[in-house]
């Protein structure tokens, strides 16, 4: 009885691949050290523009658990101005599918209700942290990807200390359980017409996880 309970209790929540960052590798061909399972703006503008040297995505030691955090900030580099941001998919090729309306991320085969994580958020006024979580399922009859839940949180307060963010997930379909998750976190800009965040703006992530589980509606 007691294993079962722990196995029922363990499957609230979902381990998001190196979602406390942990993990930790140098790009093939590149400068960039990324964290294994995710892919970031810094390699994707690379992608397109081989001059690009600019640095949006590091590795800290400011932790909420375990050794490592993901700090993102703004970088200006080679005419470009360039937010940091962080995709749950392992390599620039996956994420250019992903864009293309394509498969990306990882296996998801649970209705989470929520998800969670840890940040540190230096906002210079105008920009926000995006916490983003889009959950997919394969229409085998339509030979399509329906998007099950598309859910975005939107933070513009700083907060110097650690404190847990939120994002309910919110489902399209009242029926249907998930195959796909894929996750992203940014910092975006508040105005219609700045294309960038602002220098000095920084974020800290850590401890990232689904969690509780969301109902089955009934049919009327």
């Amino acid at each position: 009885m007691t294993a079962i309970l722990l196995l029922s209790f363990s499957n609230l929540f979902a381990q998001i691949p190196n979602g406390g960052f942990e993990n930790w590798k140098v790009y093939p061909n590149t400068i960039y050290e990324t964290p294994q399972n995710w892919t970031d703006n810094d390699l994707m503008y690379q992608h397109f523009d081989p001059g690009y040297k600019g640095i949006t995505v590091l590795k800290t030691t400011q932790s909420h658990s375990g050794r490592y955090a993901l700090q993102m900030g703004i970088t200006a580099d080679h005419n470009d101005t360039v937010n940091g941001g962080i995709y749950s998919t392992g390599s620039v090729d996956s994420l250019l599918l992903w864009l293309n309306h394509s498969s990306a991320g990882f296996p998801c085969a649970q209705r989470y209700a929520t998800f969670t994580g840890y940040y540190i958020f230096n906002s210079i006024p105008g920009d926000s942290a995006a916490f983003c979580a889009v959950l997919t399922k394969w229409n085998w009859a339509k030979k399509t990807r329906d998007t099950i839940v598309n859910s975005t949180l939107l933070i513009g307060d700083s907060h110097p200390d650690y404190v847990p963010f939120t994002v309910p997930l919110k489902y399209r379909v009242r029926d249907e359980v998930p195959d796909t998750a894929f996750i992203f976190i940014t910092i975006a800009t508040q105005s219609q017409s700045a294309k960038s965040g602002k220098a000095g703006t920084t974020l800290i992530i850590d401890d990232l996880t689904f969690s509780g589980r969301a109902g089955v509606e009934k049919k009327k």
